[in-house]
């Protein structure tokens, strides 16, 4: 009896595992099919021995230094950004190279089309100190957020569905939450939703989530 408990767990184990993997095997996340990838899934993002320390996840990906043009004015990834949004722009802002990873410098490989959204984020979803989210429980215009017991993350629960708030440390070392590209997105596909939501915005329900209309 012990042994077939086992052998179930472990097949349980196994599927999930290839679950999580086709998930990402299915979205645009997949580059293992371009020659500069190294015909892997995983490395042009994260590694098993000699990552960014500094950035945590196995993380393998030269970061991006862009300066942006904000909807206040101008920012820098490294001030105005939250640290996973940050992560996000190192391919999609278009400074960095796709295969700029592994510390490689000189990639030539960069995104494309509508997925390169620049460096002008005035027409974006304001994200990092651009979208400080509310502290306030009873606003007219957001849903309120919570805070974990610890005060290390936050987020909003509406309907049944959660979006995730970053921190983001401010000028005065103070972390404040905010709206960053992994509030909406999930980039390893989970749920493998239209343009790697973190859940469906049917009805618009994704914007719901935090916005009171």
């Amino acid at each position: 009896m012990r042994t077939a408990k086992l052998v179930l767990a472990a097949s349980v184990l196994a599927a999930l595992a290839a679950s999580a993997n086709g998930q990402i095997a299915l979205s645009d996340h997949n580059f293992s099919g371009y020659g500069w990838s190294d015909n892997q899934i995983c490395k042009p993002c994260h590694t098993p021995h000699g990552s960014n320390e500094t950035v945590g996840r196995l993380w393998n990906h030269a970061l991006t230094t862009a300066t942006y043009q904000m909807h206040r004015g101008t920012g820098t990834a490294t001030v105005n950004i939250d640290s996973s949004s940050r992560l996000c722009l190192s391919c999609h802002d278009g400074t960095v190279a796709l295969d700029n990873f592994g510390g490689r410098t000189t990639g030539t490989n960069f995104v494309a089309g509508e997925k390169n959204i620049g460096t002008n984020l005035n027409n974006d979803h304001p994200i990092g100190s651009d979208a400080i989210y509310t502290t306030s429980t009873t606003s007219t215009s957001y849903n309120p957020m919570t805070v974990s017991s610890t005060g290390t993350s936050a987020s909003v629960v509406f309907a049944g569905n959660t979006v995730r708030l970053r921190p983001w440390v401010n000028s005065t070392g103070a972390t404040q939450f905010v709206v960053g590209c992994s509030s909406c997105h999930t980039v390893h596909n989970t749920g493998n939703f239209d343009h790697m939501l973190r859940f469906s915005n049917s009805g618009s329900a994704l914007c719901l989530t935090c916005h009171i209309k």
